[in-house]
């Protein structure tokens, strides 16, 4: 079996999804599966600390490289046709038997492509993204080959919902589970968020006017952002501005293994998303015992938070969701009840080996398909990339030059957007719901 990823490489990256990319393909090299990953390289993407063996190359690459995992990388394109092309290149030299694409349409029109040749692929539905469900519509039909993959019950009764043409599977995510747990602490009880700080998706000024709240409510609260993102600099402006610039840190980018411990000190985590699948973040919080404080959204969120046993959902206000953050901190039977219940089930339903036999299994299917078929999907053809014409302008959108002035105000527009079409179709659900 030779498994194939294509992903995106950039600078200080902590998606879940570029977690999971890279936890999945090192278990299956590990166990002795022939693993590629195609990353196209953003702009600005480089080895700044001269230590990727002098290629100019993100680090990761060289430790990938020696963890087993072959790797091919290509700098973005100018359109999105030629770095399809590219991710076809890659395809006809390393020869996968499956081939996991991921994020970028680029990859998904060259999976597209592939499938309809007789490549057996799998479209991963990260979140429940309007960007998810265009590419589901323009590259994810049955006549293209691809197998669906949700992350949640949650997306897979969207999919069922949008009268998409086949059944799709549940493959959660899973997380190493920690030896320890944390404990409850009242001075100082820490809250954490951990994640991209970002107002499209993550909603950065509904985390910061929350902890603002909560600090000045009670001031046994300290208050860590982990991770980066274009909305830090107004959020430690506001911290600044409110005078709680002691209560509330920033950490920036960290790796892993100091995200893990950050959890294992924190006894609440909070996450005001519009829209998600399955927040890695929030498995492994969960994990290690902290309890989460998370908006009620459509999503996979209310799969792990039941309300008042594993964690406490909150409304999108941020009056709201600092009282539910003080109310843990004034009630440690509520706190040990609910981490001891967010830790038990992760250990039982979202933990590392139980997904990855999941992954592994549905693998060794695709490579079996391929195998029964007739004759072989190579070579793929470099010409015409089909299903290009139609799909959504947002698909173009790296590839244009930024103006920037209006930077600022596109991305405010790509969010409220986003933002409207989640709750037109959470209207439109809950009259079906009727």
């Amino acid at each position: 079996m030779r498994v194939a990823f294509a992903h995106y490489s950039q600078a200080d990256d902590i998606s879940g999804v570029t977690t999971w990319v890279l936890g999945l393909a090192r278990r299956l090299a590990a166990d002795g599966v022939s693993v590629a990953i195609h990353f196209v390289i953003a702009p600005g993407t480089g080895d700044r600390e001269g230590s990727g063996e002098g290629r100019g190359e993100p680090a990761l690459f060289a430790t990938l490289r020696r963890q087993g995992i072959e790797v091919f990388a290509t700098p973005r394109r100018a359109s999105l046709a030629a770095d399809a092309r590219d991710t076809l290149v890659f395809l006809n030299h390393w020869r996968p038997t499956v081939f996991l694409p991921q994020c970028k349409p680029a990859h998904y029109a060259a999976a597209a492509q592939a499938g309809r040749r007789g490549l057996p692929w799998a479209l991963t539905l990260h979140s429940d993204d309007p960007d998810y469900w265009a590419t589901v519509g323009a590259f994810g039909g049955s006549r293209q080959g691809s197998v669906l993959v949700c992350v949640s019950r949650h997306i897979r009764e969207a999919c069922t919902a949008q009268g998409i043409d086949r059944p799709a599977r549940v493959i959660p995510y899973g997380v190493q589970v920690p030896a320890t747990a944390t404990d409850f602490r009242a001075d100082p009880f820490r809250v954490v968020f951990s994640g991209r700080i970002w107002e499209h998706q993550k909603r950065a000024s509904l985390v910061i006017r929350t902890l603002i709240r909560a600090c000045r409510s009670k001031a046994s609260i300290r208050a860590t952002l982990v991770g980066d993102g274009y909305a830090r600099e107004t959020c430690e402006r506001e911290v600044a501005e409110a005078g709680l610039a002691a209560a509330i840190g920033f950490t920036g980018s960290l790796p892993p293994e100091q995200v893990k411990a950050r959890l294992l000190d924190a006894q609440a985590i909070l996450l005001m998303s519009d829209f998600e699948g399955l927040p890695i973040a929030l498995l492994e919080a969960m994990a290690a015992g902290v309890v989460p404080v998370v908006r009620r959204i459509p999503s996979g969120i209310p799969e792990l938070v039941d309300d008042g046993r594993t964690g406490l959902l909150v409304s999108e206000d941020p009056e709201e969701a600092a009282a539910a953050l003080l109310r843990l901190a004034d009630d440690p039977a509520l706190w040990r009840r609910c981490s001891t219940a967010s830790r038990e089930l992760v250990s039982s339903h979202y933990n590392a080996d139980a997904s990855y036999l999941l992954w592994r299994r549905l693998l060794e299917e695709l490579d079996q398909q391929g195998r029964a078929a007739p004759s072989s999907p190579y070579p793929l053809p470099l010409g015409r990339i089909g299903g290009l014409r139609g799909i959504p302008p947002s698909f173009h959108q790296e590839y244009r030059a930024p103006q920037p002035r209006s930077a600022a105000l596109r991305q405010a527009l790509r969010t409220a957007v986003a933002r409207a079409k989640h709750r037109i179709r959470g209207i439109l659900d809950r009259r079906r719901g009727g």
